[in-house]
């Protein structure tokens, strides 16, 4: 199988301004409602974030890989735990963006995903403060990551949300791979390491809003950007079919 093209790191600049081509391929992503059985592979449902943490051994966190032959002590390697905050939601210039405040770094503000494509318009861009005229019904995903190092749980008390997973395949990975989860209201989402994602996505007329996030406080973060590597978008739809 063909290696896609290389790409440099996905930095604090590109995460926020990414360069967008005005023709990119279009891969439509399924969507089914977050169930135990749907998630199955992935994660789990959340009903209590309290319940989802290193100390009930359900929360999990990687051993820090090594290089050499000796093995890690027993109990090391893994005691790095986990860090929480709110992911703020947004809407701007017709595009999602994200904030993750758990996280103490300058690389925690992200363009999720966009309203439209380039040389597209949406109601949203002309008319934002027009309730009615703010209906999304699916964003378009220019980057997917994953983390090696543990776990990762969204959980929002007030808005559904979607998230668009793919298995732990590691780094070779394809658009067709990718399924969206609609999560409901009060509910939550625990992934597993090594899932791939990108944050959650809320329709406008929920935004903005502050979801709870708790992951591995190493945050390591592989990711993989559609646009650049496949000349492709994925697009996510925000709701279920009727």
């Amino acid at each position: 199988m063909a290696q896609p093209k290389s790409h440099r790191g996905t930095d604090e600049i590109t995460y926020q301004s990414p360069q967008i081509p005005s023709a990119v391929d279009v891969h439509d992503v399924p969507i089914v409602r977050a169930t135990e059985e749907s998630l199955r592979g992935y994660g789990k449902l959340v009903d209590d974030p309290r319940n989802f943490t290193v100390e009930n051994r359900n929360f999990e966190i990687v051993p820090w890989p090594h290089a050499g032959w000796r093995s890690l002590d027993p109990g090391t390697g893994d005691e790095g735990g986990t860090t929480e905050g709110a992911f703020r939601l947004f809407w701007r210039d017709g595009n999602l963006f994200g904030e993750n405040l758990a996280l103490a770094t300058t690389a925690n503000k992200y363009l999720l995903a966009l309203g439209a494509l380039p040389g597209q318009s949406t109601e949203i861009e002309s008319l934002p403060q027009n309730p009615a005229a703010r209906q999304v019904d699916h964003v378009y995903v220019w980057y997917s990551d994953y983390h090696p190092d543990g776990g990762q749980m969204f959980y929002s008390q007030h808005s559904p949300f979607v998230a668009n997973l793919a298995p732990a395949l590691g780094d070779t990975i394809k658009a067709e791979d990718f399924t969206a989860f609609y999560v409901e209201a009060g509910m939550g989402l625990y992934i597993h390491p090594g899932v791939w994602h990108n944050a959650v996505y809320v329709k406008p007329e929920h935004a903005p809003t502050d979801i709870f996030g708790r992951q591995g406080k190493v945050h390591a973060r592989i990711s993989v950007r559609w646009t650049e590597e496949f000349n492709k978008v994925l697009r996510v739809p925000l709701s279920l079919p009727l």
